[in-house]
């Protein structure tokens, strides 16, 4: 069974102060399904020593929560910090990494991606134009249309990074990078009822390639 380390949200309760991190149930849905074991870093704990003491097969990067570089909040800020020195630690030490809807977008801020207000992106659906020198190609071109629930969108990215699939619009919704096993997507797979068998088996075949 894969073991694969997800990060959470950040939630600050308005009733009295407290900083709480979150996760949508269906993660532990999906996970189960597709026989994965979620390892939930928090926060305020040093991640290494889950790597130290687990043998992580990889890391996804949930959604949730603007980057602080669009929308600036204590709970953006330390959740970009935290999710920047895991990326970093994963690079380093050859991780796969997973990025979901914020997570692609926090993936791609730290390789110097800067981002575009988008419009009727939230609760739509997309076609999805694949690129046919992605790696994911044969699972992608079958993904007919995919969830979509974000009003920012990347802008540029480096030679570094291949487009793996557009919208009809142009707007990017998933990339791979060319040397490192990062992949991101700007869809959210948890949040279909039920799974996508596809986007599943995209999942399945990045973390056990």
């Amino acid at each position: 069974m894969k073991k694969i380390a997800i990060t959470q949200r950040l939630i600050l309760n308005e009733s009295y102060y407290e900083l709480r991190e979150t996760l949508d149930v269906n993660w532990g849905l999906l996970f189960e399904k597709l026989d994965f074991l979620p390892i939930v870093l928090p926060l305020k704990y040093n991640f290494e020593e889950y790597f130290n003491n687990i043998e992580i097969d990889g890391i996804l990067l949930t959604g949730g929560n603007d980057l602080n570089s669009i929308n600036q909040s204590k709970e953006s800020y330390l959740r970009d910090d935290f999710e920047k020195k895991l990326i970093e630690y994963a690079i380093i030490n050859g991780i796969p990494i997973f990025g979901v809807c914020r997570g692609m977008q926090i993936i791609a801020e730290y390789f110097g991606a800067n981002f575009v207000k988008v419009d009727n992106q939230v609760g739509t659906r997309d076609t999805l134009n694949i690129d046919k020198n992605s790696q994911y190609y044969n699972i992608l071109k079958k993904l007919k249309k995919v969830n979509s629930y974000h009003n920012y969108a990347i802008d540029n990215l480096s030679s570094d990074w291949l487009v793996s699939s557009q919208n009809n619009e142009g707007i990017i919704k998933s990339i791979e990078h060319k040397k490192y096993k990062i992949f991101g997507q700007m869809w959210h797979s948890e949040r279909d009822q039920p799974f996508n068998e596809n986007e599943l088996s995209l999942m399945r075949f990045f973390f056990n390639d």
